[in-house]
């Protein structure tokens, strides 16, 4: 057995870490500062792994964002419902599934700044035939006049076309790619969390 791939996943890791795109990350944070500021609420999605980046980073706005001086923070997974999302892709158009379940939360209230927040290795094929359920979505909120923040991999697909604000970790050549997209999705999530504490205990 070689340690060869886990130096190479983290290298790529850190290297593209470095390089991330610090205007980007300050204006999703002001996105989302702006939604808790109005009482807004915050919807995430993914697809496969990027489901569980999507869940575990509603559950983190939702608590470790908690300061004493700020509103609590709304944040629902949109997939963390599964019986109405299995429901939807039985019975309509599973395409438009994760659009259905964002609906009822969008608008939440006429003076919010709403967000969806969408994690994808890919973006997204802007053909239509990859993670389609994303980009209905996307496009769905913006119809809403809700705010996009796509967090992508690769060249960013069909979500940073439709997004207000790109997070992309420009890795592009599996096997490294999607592991290490994945794993530096995960702290984006993470950094954002942190940047709305404000150095605040919880």
């Amino acid at each position: 057995m070689s340690l060869s791939s886990i130096t190479a996943l983290r290298d790529a890791a850190a290297t593209v870490t470095a390089g991330l795109d610090t205007d980007a990350l300050a204006a999703a944070v002001g996105v989302l500062a702006d939604c808790r500021a109005t009482r807004g609420v915050v919807l995430t999605a993914g697809i496969g792994g990027s489901s569980s980046t999507a869940s575990h980073f509603a559950a983190d706005l939702t608590k470790f964002t908690r300061t004493p001086h700020e509103p609590h923070l709304r944040a629902v997974a949109l997939l963390d419902n599964i019986a109405c999302h299995t429901a939807w892709t039985n019975d309509d158009d599973p395409g438009l599934a994760l659009a259905y379940l964002a609906e009822p939360w969008l608008p939440s209230h006429a003076e919010a700044r709403d967000a969806v927040v969408l994690f994808s290795v890919h973006g997204g094929a802007r053909d239509g035939s990859v993670s389609r359920g994303l980009v209905e979505l996307a496009a769905f909120a913006r119809k809403r006049g809700v705010t996009v923040i796509a967090v992508t991999g690769f060249d960013g697909g069909a979500t940073s076309d439709l997004a207000d604000v790109h997070i992309n970790v420009p890795l592009d050549r599996e096997p490294l790619a999607t592991p290490g997209i994945e794993s530096v999705h995960l702290l984006v999530a993470h950094a954002l969390c942190l940047a709305l504490t404000d150095g605040e205990k919880r």
